[in-house]
């Protein structure tokens, strides 16, 4: 006789929904090339400023589209995370058992991150052996320097609005504001 299934636990509760995640090899790469670091003894953290980048539609996406938009833009004042562990962190199960607890840390603790920034955190050797009371006491530490970077990252980064607009607009159309750039014959 088959044992019936158990019920899963409350999914909501405990999920790290795709608007939290970065995903993107290319998002990995803009973080990790221009990103501001902030070091712990097993961490390398990389915050930047999100950018809303035209998903593969074509159409330019907005910060305030949730999942019902068809984007996959995380909500207003949000942080994403992604997560990278190489084979120096340990073997398949301490990797996941670190990333594991980073998101755990992540989803449980988010005064401990910046909002509205891209965090991507690089496991070091010996992240693998971790728990969570020392993932916390790493992020603990370091929580007044990462909203500094977080800072400086979001003032360092182009305004949103603007590049969204120059998007928006054809190669050869004018701003309002903008009378150098040649009109559009029609």
């Amino acid at each position: 006789m088959a044992t019936p299934a158990r019920p899963r636990s409350s999914a909501s509760a405990a999920s790290f929904p795709r608007a939290k995640r970065i995903r993107k090899r290319a998002d990995f790469v803009r973080i990790q090339n221009g990103g501001h670091r902030v070091t712990t003894r097993h961490l390398l953290i990389l915050v930047a400023a999100p950018v809303a980048a035209p998903p593969r539609g074509g159409a330019p996406r907005c910060a305030e589209q949730g999942a019902e938009g068809g984007g996959a833009a995380a909500p207003p004042g949000s942080s994403r995370l992604g997560l990278v562990a190489s084979r120096k962190v340990g073997g398949a199960v301490a990797r996941n058992r670190a990333k594991r607890l980073l998101r755990e840390a992540f989803r449980r603790f988010p005064e401990l991150f910046p909002d509205r920034v891209d965090i991507v955190v690089i496991l070091r050797t010996g992240a693998g052996s971790l728990g969570l009371e020392d993932v916390l006491a790493e992020l603990r530490s370091v929580v007044p320097v990462l909203r500094r970077r977080a800072r400086d990252a979001i003032a360092a980064a182009p305004p949103i609005a603007a590049a969204r607009a120059s998007r928006a607009r054809g190669p050869g159309e004018r701003d309002a504001g903008d009378p150098a750039a040649p009109a559009r014959s029609r």
